[in-house]
């Protein structure tokens, strides 16, 4: 035998057979799709070759007894060495090289004699190039696919047939609120409540009977949060299209549809307030002729006459009845104010003494006032109502006592609670919040807090109207009205509204006496669009003394301007009307009358809202339907009054 072990001598009895090692370099040098080397104990080459054109860089012509490390690059020749010495040590081993632009898989394994001895080492590479370049394309989709899932802001995930889950990306993760090392290889019945468990595995059995997704929106509680998910869920199919789980993918729309929950509700509410607004306008301008009519009954019947007390009734019930469609007309924020700037905190301190005898003594009643006190621009009579109607709702919350808060601040608001506070916008507030210790409210309860007529009381306790004309009041003067409750836990009332600069204390101004309310002849020129009230009004005036002119609308009391020849010494329009309303009415006769007073008068239609209904500051003004004395005391002080009237 020679020194590398491989015989050359011919067995006996057998027939005749080539040199062993020419049978080995024969086979090297046609060794298909690769090279075939022979080494030896010293890892020197005794046989190297492979087709001509495939790989030969394992086994460069001329190696043949020469060593592995002195033939390769350093670099090949260290990662091959392990691979024969354990070859040579009787183990099969693999390895894949890239050398220069190739990519080679090499395989090696000892060579024994027929006593079983290591005589040599063997060893055969291949060139899987192409097969390594496909391999790495496939890598680098599954890596830019986990990459895609990873970066997504849905939560996905995959679960097997037996409803495990397989993948889950950080999205999903953050949703569950869990490590996905928590959530793979368990399933919906560890992570959720029964009931939620149990719709899921149901769905997921749905998808994979039918073969086809299928998209709802789910309301799941995770980790004690109620959430609304969008999901989609999909088969999930090998490379032979058999389908081996589900896909699913869900957003987290539970801010959007509270959102959408809530500009619905808005415009549900603005739509009923339009609907109130308008049976209110005209229910007021009925009671202005009821309540008018009434008072000159009264007047001029004698106080023995008998059926003096139904028309007491009648005028009692007419009140009665206007001051229930103010409420209405406050809730469709469709009544007229007359706003102006005022401290806050003095609004608020002033109503103390009035609101302790209204809470009772088993109710602690604390005003926690800001230290720096801020103005708001607001109807302060309508502003005192709103607070007296979230003192009284907290109060009946509290049957049996606790603490009432009434709490200023200024705050800033910035984008993040706008969004979470639409159509709010970000900036400076004045805030006044109500705060009790009650029974608190429900979510169902809170959606239809602002609603007119809705009220939680038993029986026939409250008309449902306090938190309605809040509401109103309160949007009117351009703000927003938000509460937090929860039941058992007390309720929070905050109204924001745009803050202003504090006010420089002024001197009070002395206040003028009235003196009498009859008039001395003055001309008063009546416009309004409703016949009924022009009629009660022009008797209430012509009985106290007064020359009354009258038109249906503007373009009438111009021409009635300029056919009267005397002077006319008071205009007293309704705010809105078909044509021309009130304030453009009050132009265009100050055009012709320079020196005329102007009075205001309004039953409140559909149409007045917000700017259009608003009065200027100094205007005087008669909120129908109105007491005859109260006409005439408006009338008589406008008349009385010294300085020019500040333009409409």
């Amino acid at each position: 035998m020679s020194r590398s072990g491989i015989s050359r001598r011919k067995p006996q009895g057998s027939p005749a057979l080539p040199d062993v090692a020419a049978l080995y370099r024969t086979l090297a040098r046609n060794f298909p799709d690769g090279s075939l080397v022979l080494f030896d104990h010293d890892l020197r080459y005794i046989v190297a070759g492979g087709e001509h054109g495939i790989v030969p860089e394992l086994a460069p012509a001329g190696c043949q007894g020469r060593a592995v490390q002195d033939v390769l690059p350093p670099e090949i020749a260290q990662k091959l060495e392990p691979l024969y010495r354990a070859a040579l040590a009787g183990r099969r081993a693999a390895a894949e090289l890239a050398y220069r632009d190739r990519w080679l898989l090499v395989r090696a394994g000892p060579v024994r004699d027929d006593a079983g001895a290591i005589v040599a080492g063997m060893s055969m590479s291949l060139d899987i190039t192409e097969s390594k370049h496909g391999e790495q394309a496939l890598r680098g989709s599954r890596d830019l696919l986990q990459k895609v899932i990873e970066s997504s802001s849905d939560a996905v995930v995959a679960k097997d047939l037996e409803g495990r889950y397989v993948l889950i990306n950080s999205s999903a993760a953050r949703l569950l609120g869990r490590p996905a090392g928590e959530i793979v290889g368990r399933d919906d019945t560890a992570l959720f409540p029964a009931d939620q468990a149990s719709r899921s595995r149901a769905a997921d059995a749905r998808v994979g009977a039918r073969g086809e997704s299928e998209t709802a929106e789910e309301h799941v509680v995770v980790d004690g949060r109620r959430r609304t998910l969008l999901l989609t869920r999909s088969p999930l199919r090998d490379y032979d299209g058999r389908i081996i789980g589900v896909l699913g993918v869900a957003r987290d729309v539970t801010e959007q549809r509270q959102l959408e929950e809530r500009l619905s509700r808005a415009h549900r509410m603005e739509s009923v307030a339009r609907l109130a607004g308008g049976i209110a306008h005209d229910f007021n301008n009925l009671l202005t002729v009821v309540l008018g009519s009434a008072e000159i009954l009264l007047d001029d019947l004698p106080r023995a006459y008998a059926r003096r007390s139904d028309l007491e009734e009648i005028k009692a019930a007419a009140t009665q009845a206007a001051q229930l469609t103010r409420q209405v007309l406050a809730y469709s924020r469709q009544q007229v104010l007359a706003p102006r700037l005022l401290d806050l905190n003095g609004l608020v301190g002033g109503m103390e003494r009035a609101l302790r005898p209204l809470v009772g003594a088993r109710i602690e009643l604390v005003l926690d006032l800001a230290a720096a006190s801020s103005a708001v621009r607001v109807d302060s009579a309508q502003l005192e109502q709103a607070v007296l109607n979230l003192v009284l709702n907290a109060r009946d919350a509290m049957p049996g006592g606790g603490r009432l808060e009434v709490v200023t601040r200024t705050v800033v608001v910035d984008e993040a609670f706008a969004r979470e506070h639409a159509p709010m916008r970000p900036g400076r507030y004045t805030t006044l919040a109500v705060r009790d210790t009650g029974v608190g409210m429900d979510d169902e309860t809170q959606s239809h807090l602002f609603e007119p007529f809705f009220t939680t009381k038993p029986g026939r306790h409250g008309a449902g109207l306090g938190l309605a004309t809040t509401y109103g009041i309160v949007k009117q003067s351009g703000g927003y009205i938000w509460t937090e409750s929860a039941p058992g836990a007390g309720a929070t009332f905050t109204i924001y509204l745009p803050w202003h600069e504090p006010l420089v204390a002024a001197a009070v101004p002395a206040s003028d006496s009235l003196g009498t309310a009859r008039g001395a002849g003055e001309t008063v020129l009546v416009v309004d669009d409703e016949p009924a009230v022009r009629v009660v009004t022009k008797r209430i005036l012509q009985r106290s003394g007064y020359a009354v002119l009258e038109a249906a609308g503007g373009v009438e009391a111009l021409d009635t301007l300029r056919e009267h020849p005397g002077p006319v010494h008071l205009l007293l329009t309704d705010v809105i009307m078909p044509e021309m309303n009130g304030r453009e009415v009050a132009q265009r006769v100050r055009g012709q009358r320079p020196g005329i007073r102007i009075v205001y008068m309004s039953g409140y239609s559909p149409e007045a809202i917000a700017h259009d209904g608003l009065l200027d500051e100094g205007a005087a003004f008669v909120r129908k339907p109105f007491e005859s004395g109260l006409l005439l005391q408006t009338v008589r002080r406008a008349l009385n009054t010294t300085e020019q009237p500040t333009a409409a």
